[in-house]
């Protein structure tokens, strides 16, 4: 018998312990894949937001911790519109806003002359009128999760908005977003001749030199840094910290499934006790013996992640039921997210395999057989 008909044998000598040790690797694997999923999948879906709003670079407050706690004076918007080289320029102000059923949505300030407004991809109804107030174009996601359409009004802060345009992005967090006059939000935040974040388009053809300057003038008219979305979402320490906390939960819950083949194994050698001593008496090897035990882990392993990869897709349909974020969220695997996550548990798999296996050949043929 080769070694992986051997190993196959074993297992299915013991059903419920062999099934136990793969649903344990299984949750741990689709867990980890799960927990991943999420943090990169708002950092993803928050850059493609960025991207599809349409700007070059965007300048934020020097030194802020993350996106939500730098703050701009309006003002400023003036002064780098001046600077040559820059061909459209926008203030934004953004924030997670309390709405209706429980909801916090995520609310956008823009000017009423801001050429952002021009790129919104409308599915039914307008955009705001020069000097319309308490208006609102809300993200198809989030009209259907509050079912609100063109004519109803929508909370945002306490205030009520009318809405008058549906809009159809792409990008998961652009579809959940409710869009209102910049003068608006200002007032409800009470973050009056502020903005978060200034949208950058560059004249066309700009060369590499040109974009450098630009950003170096900038940059030199106060406390500002120019990036591009990518860089922005880099530096964030929310994104940063939501990437150390999957991590370390994934690294614990895959450690928990070799933990799972270490006992299951262990258990096994210490049953056959008796079979380990025959074969080392008709001549197999340790070298033979140990590989033999590793195989079984190695094949407990390999169905628990197939079944794993299964379970995260499951977990990736409850994602939009998350509190707060399950608008922003959507899971898009590859295999840049699968693979690493795979081969961490058939490490962590192998290693739990290695210690029963070393004990398996510890004991000496004639003692092993005088074991019933």
């Amino acid at each position: 018998m080769n070694l992986f008909g051997f190993a196959i044998r074993n297992l299915r000598r013991r059903p419920i312990r062999t099934a136990l040790s793969i649903v344990s690797i299984a949750l741990a694997v689709g867990g980890a894949l799960a927990l991943i999923a999420i943090s990169r999948s708002i950092e993803d879906s928050t850059r493609e937001g960025m991207a599809e709003i349409g700007d070059d670079v965007v300048v934020t407050q020097r030194g802020a911790s993350d996106l939500f706690g730098g703050f701009l004076p309006q003002q400023i918007v003036d002064r780098i519109a001046l600077v040559p080289g820059v061909a459209r320029i926008s203030g934004e102000l953004f924030l997670f806003a309390p709405s209706e059923r429980s909801r916090h949505v995520l609310a956008i300030g823009w000017p009423e002359t801001s050429y952002l407004w021009n790129n919104v991809p409308m599915r039914a109804g307008r955009i705001p009128t020069p000097g319309e107030r308490h208006v609102a174009v809300l993200g198809d996601a989030i009209a259907e999760a509050l079912a609100k359409s063109v004519g109803d009004h929508v909370e945002l802060l306490g205030e009520k908005f009318r809405i008058v345009g549906i809009a159809n992005y792409t990008s998961i967090v652009n579809r959940g977003m409710v869009i209102v006059p910049l003068p608006d939000l200002q007032e409800a935040s009470y973050r009056l001749n502020q903005v978060s974040m200034i949208h950058v388009n560059f004249n066309r053809n700009a060369t590499a030199a040109e974009i450098a300057r630009i950003k170096g003038d900038i940059e030199s008219l106060g406390r500002v840094s120019v990036s591009t979305a990518s860089e922005v979402l880099q530096n964030d320490r929310n994104f940063a910290i939501l990437k150390a906390v999957s991590l370390a939960v994934s690294i614990i819950a895959l450690a928990m499934g070799g933990l799972s083949i270490l006992n299951a194994l262990l258990m096994a050698t210490q049953e056959r006790t008796r079979e380990i001593g025959i074969v080392a008496a008709i001549g197999w090897s340790d070298a033979r013996i140990m590989t033999s035990i590793v195989v079984e882990g190695l094949l407990m392993c390999a169905a628990g992640c197939v079944l794993g990869i299964v379970l995260s897709f499951l977990a990736a349909l409850l994602f939009p039921a998350i509190p707060t974020i399950g608008h922003y969220i959507s899971f898009r695997p590859s295999l840049g997210l699968i693979l690493p996550t795979l081969a961490a548990a058939f490490v962590l798999c192998m290693l739990g395999s290695l210690y029963p296996a070393w004990r398996a050949v510890r004991l000496p043929p004639t003692v092993a057989l005088k074991h019933a």
